[in-house]
């Protein structure tokens, strides 16, 4: 059965239709990805779902008591409260209710007797809802929600306007997924997410029990937690089944089958019309070809849209025009270091960039990456070594907050400043290839929104016809269809790239070599390192190197706690005079040294496993559980303490 089904819905602003006989219903426990163009329309039905936006026609049917989290594109504060304060207040109910539990406590101190044993029952159902629904954990699972957005502890007490944009995003979502949902709804959840972020936010969705909504352009994240695809396209929805490689297989394969039956029903037509023309006029056959033709018209009639051509979305097009000829050396990188007060995020980085080279920049959010790319182009200087481009190089660089653009200037003013040797109508042909159309171009820059911002740096990157590509975050605000065309041209481009992106998908396709900053062996943020992993496809290999080092790492520690409890039986070995078994480990006498190690060592593997279920966000979906797991961790632990104990009294 559903939990929420939108059925026959229209929805307009103003002349504007949005959705016009949109049917389309979600089910308990699955996860949905929504996809299509921008402004097609997927926020306006997460806005119906919630309420928040009302529909001209149809209806939004939810199921009774359904608990919905949502996160918009852009999460607004009050800015009346610190980031703790904004969590806990997703938690308010715990709050309330551990509040009542310690004024219950505190009554019972003057009680005796039947009243006392009501307050005390009292206070047990109390303590008990408490513990179901996870009061015991909460301040674990904010410190951990945060954590994984990216919030170091001292931004815990920060007033939430002292926030940049991308923090309140990525605050919003922490929020979102500490309520108690039963679906939730994401708008572009890992818009301003990290690489690691966004895998603990995947993690978090894969074993999240309830339904979930998603509005993405993460083609990876698509393909790893959804089961279905809801393709949202004039004004209609399209339901496919499976993850988003599936579904681009299966549309393609779709889309192939409907060419065909338009070929075959066009040359049926055209087929007829011949018919009808070479007979109409024949002896014996002008009743044939007049029956032929009122059935045709009755066809034509009857399916207005019988020879329609299959069409694909409307997206940008483009492609970068050739490259002159460079150096070998196309940027060269010698004894970097680049300082903020006490922090540094680069010291003595060093290396080449070649011509045709592709090199993506990843890392954590606030590690430099950004820096990285000015430093290149000379816009701020190094505290030590030089970085520098070629001198006579074109270069292109698109900036990720648009901060390029005249919020002054028209969107035609902005693309001709580069190239003030074309016309304005040339230049307006350009920009319909980024989907700037009629009055498009009148457009101030300060009034576009953030896809809009990104096309027209695109289309300005193409105007310049640059020797180096330089790009910070270009695929922030694109749909799918328009990342699939920049990746298509950047395919074709010969020169030279260098970019900064936490699109994996989009790293995988688009570069060869990876610069990843700010991240220890093992991935996790450390300020002021770097490596490079050089392999195709580039992201994949890092995230393989990762899950191998990781794995070489647990091994390793391991090993090193094998050896230091043989080395310490070894050293103790001998017959020492032994005091006395304390009584609570008389029940170990039976076991020999050997076999109390090897129960240490299994006992320790456990409580390895239990902590990681800890972080595991399917757990704290059960009240049932989660209280059971810290009772057998606790007991786990008093145990391996009983163990050590003995294990230092037998070997003396």
């Amino acid at each position: 059965m559903a939990i929420v089904t939108l059925q026959d819905i229209h929805k307009a602003f103003g002349s504007e239709i949005v959705l016009d006989r949109l049917t389309v219903a979600f089910h308990p426990g699955e996860k949905v990805g929504m996809v299509g163009p921008n402004g097609s329309g997927k926020s306006t039905i997460l806005k119906l779902i919630t309420g928040a936006v009302l529909p001209e026609m149809g209806r939004v049917i939810r199921q009774k008591g359904l608990r919905i989290g949502y996160l918009p594109q852009e999460a607004t504060f009050s800015g009346q409260r610190t980031v703790i304060e904004e969590m806990h207040a997703g938690v308010d109910h715990l709050l309330r209710l551990q509040a009542t539990i310690h004024q219950v406590s505190g009554e019972m101190e003057s009680l005796s007797g039947s009243a006392l044993q009501a307050k005390m029952a009292q206070y047990d159902r109390l303590t008990r809802d408490f513990e179901l629904a996870g009061g015991y954990e909460y301040e674990i699972r904010i410190n951990a929600t945060l954590a994984a957005m990216g919030f170091e502890p001292e931004l815990y007490h920060a007033r939430t306007t002292a926030l940049s944009g991308g923090q309140l995003s990525r605050l919003g979502l922490a929020q979102v997924l500490m309520l108690e949902t039963d679906l939730l709804l994401l708008d572009e959840p890992t818009n301003h997410l990290d690489l690691q972020a966004t895998e603990w936010l995947e993690h978090f969705l894969s074993n999240y029990r309830g339904a979930a909504i998603l509005i993405s352009h993460d083609r990876y994240l698509l393909d790893r937690v959804v089961c279905k695809i809801v393709e949202v396209e004039n004004h209609k929805a399209q339901v496919w089944n499976g993850n988003y490689g599936i579904y681009t297989q299966t549309k393609e394969t779709v889309r192939l089958q409907q060419e065909r039956e338009h070929a075959k029903r066009a040359e049926m037509v055209e087929k007829t019309l011949d018919f009808i023309a070479r007979n109409k006029d024949q002896e014996g056959m002008r009743g044939t070809a007049r029956g032929r033709k009122t059935r045709l018209n009755r066809l034509l009639k009857e399916n207005p849209d019988f020879l329609d051509k299959p069409t694909d979305q409307k997206t940008i097009h483009f492609s970068f025009g050739k490259t002159g000829r460079t150096s070998d050396i196309v940027l060269r990188c010698e004894g970097l270091r680049k300082s903020f007060g006490d922090l540094t995020l680069f010291e003595d980085l060093t290396f080449d960039i070649l011509h045709g080279e592709r090199l993506g920049i990843t890392g954590p959010n606030g590690t430099g990456k950004s820096t990285l790319l000015k430093l290149a182009l000379g816009r701020i200087e190094p505290s030590a070594g030089t970085i520098r481009v070629g001198a006579s190089l074109r270069v292109g660089y698109l900036d990720q907050h648009g901060d390029v653009l005249d919020p002054a200037r028209t969107v035609l003013d902005e693309a001709r400043s580069v190239r003030p040797d074309l016309s304005a109508e040339q230049v307006r042909s350009r920009l319909g290839a980024f989907l700037f159309s009629g009055d498009d171009v009148f457009k101030q820059c300060g009034d576009l929104s953030g896809g809009q911002r990104n096309r027209l740096m695109l289309c300005k990157l193409v105007l310049t016809e640059p020797d180096v590509l330089v790009m910070d975050e270009p695929t922030n605000h694109l749909d799918i269809a328009s990342r699939e065309m920049l990746e298509a041209a950047l395919d074709a481009y010969a020169g030279t790239i260098v970019v900064v992106s936490h699109d994996r998908y989009f790293l995988d396709r688009s570069v060869d070599r990876l610069l990843v900053v700010g991240t220890d062996e093992l991935g996790n943020r450390s300020l002021g390192r770097t490596e490079f992993v050089v392999g195709e496809p580039a992201y994949s290999v890092y995230a393989s190197l990762i899950r191998q080092r990781n794995e070489a790492a647990q091994q390793a520690k391991r090993s090193d706690k094998d050896n230091a409890r043989k080395s310490r039986s070894s050293a103790a070995a001998g017959d020492k005079a032994r005091t006395a078994t304390p009584e609570e480990l008389r029940r170990f006498n039976k076991y020999s040294p050997e076999q109390i190690e090897e129960m240490i060592l299994e006992l320790e593997r456990e409580i390895e496993q239990m902590k990681e279920r800890f972080g595991d966000a399917d757990l704290y979906k059960n009240p049932d559980h989660i209280g059971q797991l810290q009772r057998d961790y606790d007991a786990k632990t008093v145990e391996l303490d009983l163990l050590y104990r003995a294990y230092d009294h037998r070997i003396g």
